[in-house]
């Protein structure tokens, strides 16, 4: 056993003098290092795989978590989308309020609505304009499709509208088909003709138009079409009821009219 000790030391220590000396070994090193190789790769695998897992691989929970934030950024998204679509409606619409003004001469301004009141029958409006700007008592309100009421009360920066659906409300118009007169008056939902005679020539789908009568509001201007017409042989008068051609319910910007005597009025106190 001593003697193949000796024997394994002595030739140990001339391998490593031949191969400091001569480099007798390299070529047998690096075979062998090429052979061991897969055997350095297969023990580092492990170590390999955990790290790849770390940075690739993420629980149930965290995917939850994410994908119940991607459903609410989607809600926001959404949400958004629909405030663009309401802004583009809104965008519509003022577009058509100025171009029925277009059709108006004199001043015009358009108003937006801060408050409805349509309690007891009552059908009025607030608007933000007022005295500052320049909304006087009587002024006529439209919107793009008719006319929607009269200025009744006025404060320094809003003002109050009464619609033409009001009971307390009554305008003068004309039937656009045949120029017959009457006067329409509110009834908390839509407008009556007041006294007209059961021969009258009037008929349902008639347009009726503002007859520019009293100065309050523009001639010509659409005020509601005609949905019933009852004839009782015991009444002297028809019983007609007309729809407002004007959005009363679902309107959210108004114009405010000016006339041409108090424009000129205005006009006169201002040189």
């Amino acid at each position: 056993m001593l003697v193949q000790l000796l024997i394994a030391l002595l030739a140990s220590s001339a391998l490593m003098v031949l191969d400091y000396r001569y480099s007798y070994l390299n070529s047998l090193r690096s075979a062998f290092s090429t052979l061991v190789s897969p055997v350095y790769y297969l023990a580092n695998m492990p170590s390999e795989v955990a790290n790849w897992a770390d940075n690739n691989i993420v629980s149930r929970g965290q995917l939850l978590e994410k994908n119940q934030e991607l459903k609410d950024q989607l809600m926001i998204l959404k949400a958004q989308n629909q405030r663009l679509i309401g802004l583009e409606s809104d965008n519509a619409r003022l577009r058509a309020l100025l171009g029925s003004g277009r059709k108006l001469r004199g001043k015009r301004l358009i108003a937006e609505l801060i408050d409805v009141n349509t309690s007891n029958y009552a059908r009025e409006i607030m608007l933000n304009k007022g005295s500052s700007d320049g909304v006087y008592l009587g002024q006529a309100v439209v919107d793009s499709d008719g006319v929607m009421g009269q200025v009744v009360n006025v404060a320094s920066y809003s003002s109050r509208i009464i619609l033409i659906n009001d009971p307390k409300h009554a305008i003068p118009v004309k039937n656009n088909r045949n120029g017959i007169r009457a006067i329409a008056r509110g009834n908390g939902l839509n407008l009556n003709l007041m006294y007209l005679p059961v021969t009258i020539d009037i008929r349902q789908g008639d347009l009726l138009l503002s007859s520019g009568l009293g100065e309050k509001f523009p001639e010509g201007f659409p005020v509601a079409k005609v949905v019933s017409v009852t004839r009782e042989n015991d009444q002297p008068y028809l019983e007609v009821i007309a729809e407002p051609t004007a959005n009363i319910s679902t309107a959210n910007h108004v114009l405010l009219l000016w006339n041409q005597t108090t424009q000129t009025q205005d006009q006169s106190d201002e040189q």
